[in-house]
């Protein structure tokens, strides 16, 4: 399984290799599907990142102006993460890069394969969510080929 998701990420990073997003991609996308709503310390959690590597991910994200930080207003010293115009027009860059991949992964199954091996994931996860892991930081190689 692990090497199934290192492979996929692994496509979407070359897929999107022009956007100079590298792995950051997957932060812009849990901004856009909590609608905006988070603080770093919350994005952080939800993608299981330790505190530095999520700053670093979103001044990076923020230098290319794709997101923006606003102080919470319950929170003064926490801030939200929201999506820029700039950012909210490359989220369908990428869901499009990922239906493409999503298409040619499941390519040959038939629905209720698909249905079946998305429940069996879901499951997969419960099982697994509350066991103690290690934090690791995940670095793609950039190999041209």
């Amino acid at each position: 399984m692990g090497l199934i998701a290192k492979r996929y990420i692994g496509i979407m990073y070359k897929s999107l290799s022009h956007l100079d997003l590298g792995p950051n991609f997957l932060v812009l996308m849990l901004i856009e599907m909590t609608e905006s709503t988070l603080t770093q310390q919350e994005l952080a959690d939800l993608s299981e990142m330790d505190k530095t590597n999520m700053v670093r991910t979103i001044d990076a994200l923020q230098d290319k102006g794709l997101v923006k930080r606003e102080q919470k207003q319950a929170d003064r010293r926490a801030y939200v993460i929201k999506l820029t115009p700039n950012g909210k027009k490359t989220i369908p860059l990428i869901k499009k890069t990922a239906r493409t991949l999503n298409n040619k992964a499941l390519h040959g199954l038939s629905e209720s394969q698909v249905r079946s091996f998305y429940k069996t994931l879901e499951t997969i996860s419960n099982n697994i969510a509350s066991l103690p892991a290690e934090d690791f930081q995940v670095t793609l190689k950039n190999t041209k080929k």
